[in-house]
């Protein structure tokens, strides 16, 4: 009978465990890169404006976020993004996207020079910040391509750092987050995306490196083997700027 009730007390407990297991952080990021044909940013605009205006009349329950490309390679391009969804939320959806496309393709196909699709998840663990709507003005976006084998000494490294940055008071250019490719691409492949109210925020907030702050934070050999660790996992960088363009996005209402 011992036996018995302790087991009883055991499913009774994980029966508690079973409703917080089944709520998913609403993480996924689906993301859509817009290259856009030479001398037709005026036409895509347009075409672009009048598609979320086709996602208003639908009630699309998505709301959808757009940024131009300033800098870096993709420059002229459009990234539009849709936040704070479970796997999940991409069933159903299969009608909606057939008329979607349908869309999309008479309003902003003809300016398209191209376009891919991913999805990221955003890594709460990593981030110094929550995601934030509606977005910054601005945003500095860097890329980080890894080896193959650098994702668990990366990661680690990012926590790291975290802990000194808060340890340290280690002043930041303003709130920032983490995303990680998990389909529709080239990886390991992490985001580190800042929010910047204006230009003058893309000015780092004080002289003090990187490196000093970890020493302060660790030591000096210990805070010097943290980032090199990092460094280490680190194929190669690339870094953007992007604007928000709010008349170019759809924000769906309130649930």
């Amino acid at each position: 009978m011992q036996i018995t009730r302790a087991t009883l007390r055991v499913l009774f407990a994980f029966a508690g465990l079973i409703p917080a297991l089944a709520q998913q952080p609403a993480e996924i990021v689906e993301i859509h890169i817009n290259r856009v044909k030479p001398g037709m940013t005026q036409q895509y605009e347009a075409g672009r404006k009048k598609h979320m205006l086709w996602h208003k009349s639908q009630n699309d329950a998505w709301s959808w976020h757009t940024w131009a490309v300033l800098t870096g390679p993709a420059t002229g391009s459009y990234v539009v993004g849709s936040f704070e969804h479970n796997w999940k939320d991409l069933d159903g959806r299969e009608k909606f996207l057939q008329a979607d496309g349908a869309d999309v393709q008479t309003s902003i196909a003809p300016s398209l020079a191209g376009s891919e699709q991913s999805y990221y998840r955003y890594r709460a663990d990593l981030s110094l910040s929550q995601q934030t709507f509606p977005p910054a003005p601005l945003v500095s976006v860097t890329h980080f391509m890894l080896e193959a084998g650098g994702v668990n000494d990366f990661t680690d490294g990012i926590k790291k750092v975290n802990e000194g940055i808060k340890k340290t008071n280690f002043p930041q250019a303003g709130p920032s987050r983490w995303y990680q490719l998990v389909n529709g691409g080239e990886g390991p492949h992490f985001v580190l995306v800042g929010d910047r109210a204006s230009w003058a925020n893309f000015q780092p907030p004080t002289d003090k490196t990187l490196d000093s702050m970890m020493e302060e934070a660790y030591g000096k050999e210990q805070g010097a083997a943290i980032l090199s660790s990092i460094r280490k996992a680190v194929r190669s960088t690339i870094t953007e700027a992007l604007q928000y363009r709010p008349d170019l996005s759809y924000v769906a209402a309130a649930k």
